[in-house]
């Protein structure tokens, strides 16, 4: 349903996923289509700008599968009580990301109080229970980029002001997600074991 894949970069964390269709309410056919709901935990104070990058037509692929995708995003934000704060279908114009189409979209939001929230993503327009259950029942994937039953999607979450941690994309943490600089860490650990174990072979 939905790939993850997460990195911290300069204070910013980005996500990557995809929406497309699976069998949502369990009635045996693949119609409905995913809401991507990314939860995460602010301190009092904290800003946060939630920028989507969904259309891949300028060339970038976002999740790294070969294809060039894109649709048309709607982002929600909601506190821990599944309240609607705010809602944006189109960005303003060009952002830190690289987002320059009205495809994607923004929000900007000061967090007064410190607790656990939530943004969704999603396709077009879609209600808010929609959004906390994760998908929109019988709506096939509209491709506006590509041929795709998929659409790729980027979201770069930057805080100020305060601390933003706790991410999660479906319920999948992000820490459990390994990020490019840990990996690398890892196999040059895993090389130098290799490389003592072969050292201290050959004395022998």
């Amino acid at each position: 349903m939905a790939g993850i894949a997460a990195s911290s970069v300069a204070g910013a964390t980005v996500l990557n996923g995809t929406i497309a269709n699976f069998d949502g309410d369990k009635d045996g056919v693949a119609d409905d289509l995913n809401i991507a709901r990314i939860t995460f935990t602010v301190s009092a104070g904290t800003q946060v700008f939630f920028d989507s990058l969904v259309r891949e037509s300028t060339g970038v692929d976002l999740n790294g599968d070969g294809h060039i995708t894109g649709f048309d995003s709607y982002m929600m934000l909601f506190d821990a009580a599944g309240r609607t704060l705010t809602i944006n279908d189109d960005a303003p114009g060009a952002t830190a990301d690289g987002s320059v189409h009205h495809f994607d979209a923004a929000i900007r939001w000061t967090f007064a109080q410190a607790g656990t929230y939530m943004v969704t993503i999603g396709q077009g327009t879609y209600f808010a229970h929609e959004a906390l259950r994760g998908f929109e029942a019988n709506r096939p994937y509209d491709a506006f980029i590509g041929n795709e039953n998929f659409g790729a999607w980027r979201l770069t979450m930057t805080a100020s002001g305060g601390t933003l941690s706790n991410v999660a994309l479906d319920g999948v943490s992000v820490s459990d997600v390994p990020e490019p600089a840990s990996l690398l860490l890892l196999g040059a650990g895993l090389a130098g074991v290799a490389a003592a174990r072969r050292k201290r072979a050959t004395r022998a």
